[in-house]
């Protein structure tokens, strides 16, 4: 499938679309089938994706358009992209429109509903993700910069409540919409190399998401309550990991140091500590993917003064030790 192919398949009606402009107003059959569970205080539908995700760990779904999505959350990470015209969602009760170009990726149970009729023009694309895609190979191909790549580490993990949303503003990067438009053409017309490929877009697109992070100085957006720009603070933390204290970011920034602790536990869901360790864990898996330097030398580069500590966090970050890590993303990537 070529671009010109792709646009003319996204425009098509589908049989949905067509059923809700025969049935103006009414509420999909689909949803007759799907479980309506009293959810942190109202009701909302739960999606599975098992047919969506029944072969691949990722699934792409254009949305129905001339219809509203009633609340709803699902066990899957989503990426909803505005290919065209715009969509006013309603996310954790918080009311969010997004145009041409906005992207938002959503946590594992985040609820969120589509509540403006989409138009013709208003194509939106879902891009569904099973746990399992972000797995150590994928990440190992991520920047060793952390602040998404903890974002995914935490999404993955089974130890808090998740509902976290990030929203981008990739209007003026058209190399993010490119690559979802060569995504959409390999998903819809698959080649040979489909399987490789698939993660190669996707991988590209998260590295470009990175850099609006960056950019931008996006704010990691949890809720609408103090809302200080955070990503000066993890830049640092993640460019002086190795060394840094909390005492120290306080002070640079101007912050008492409990004040700073809670903040960056309310927006990232994680400690100091916890950043700090993540950024250590990632850069010595980046390391053990992308050097030939011994496990030992990664540990005291990361700033690890104690092996143990390190061990016992990196298998409980990637489910692994750091042998069976370098060998699993060796085996993955060796041609011979």
């Amino acid at each position: 499938m070529n671009i010109h192919d792709l646009e003319e398949f996204l425009h098509l009606n589908t049989a949905g679309e067509r059923w809700h402009l025969a049935h103006p107003g009414e509420l999909s059959p689909f949803y007759e089938r799907l479980r309506l569970d009293d959810y942190r205080g109202q009701k909302c539908y739960y999606f599975d994706f098992i047919n969506t995700l029944k072969s691949d760990q990722i699934g792409i779904i254009k949305e129905s358009r001339y219809t509203t999505i009633p609340p709803h959350h699902h066990k899957d990470m989503e990426l909803n992209y505005i290919y065209e015209g715009k969509c006013t969602f309603v996310i954790n009760g918080k009311e969010v429109e997004m145009h041409q170009g906005d992207l938002c990726i959503f946590d594992t149970n985040v609820v969120h509903s589509a509540t403006s009729l989409k138009t013709e023009k208003d194509i939106v694309i879902n891009i569904v993700f099973r746990k399992e895609f972000f797995n150590s190979v994928f990440l190992s191909r991520m920047s060793q910069k952390g602040i998404l790549t903890s974002f995914l580490l935490n999404a993955i993990s089974k130890n808090r409540r998740h509902d976290q949303y990030i929203i981008f503003k990739t209007q003026e990067n058209f190399k993010v919409h490119t690559l979802i438009q060569y995504l959409l053409c390999e998903y819809f017309g698959p080649s040979k190399c489909y399987q490789e490929l698939i993660k190669t877009y996707v991988s590209a697109i998260f590295l470009e998401l990175i850099n609006t992070l960056y950019d931008d100085q996006e704010k990691f957006s949890d809720d609408e309550n103090n809302q200080t720009t955070l990503i000066p603070v993890l830049n640092y933390i993640e460019e002086n990991y190795n060394r840094c204290h909390l005492e120290d970011v306080s002070e640079k920034f101007g912050y008492n140091p409990n004040y700073l602790s809670n903040m960056l536990k309310k927006k990232t869901g994680m400690s100091f500590i916890e950043i700090k360790t993540s950024q250590q864990m990632t850069e010595g898996a980046f390391l053990l993917a992308n050097s030939k330097l011994t496990i030992n030398e990664i540990i005291y580069k990361v700033g690890c003064n104690n092996v143990n500590f390190f061990y016992k966090k990196f298998k409980s970050f990637y489910g692994m030790t750091p042998k069976e890590y370098r060998m699993n993303v060796n085996e993955h990537y060796h041609f011979g």
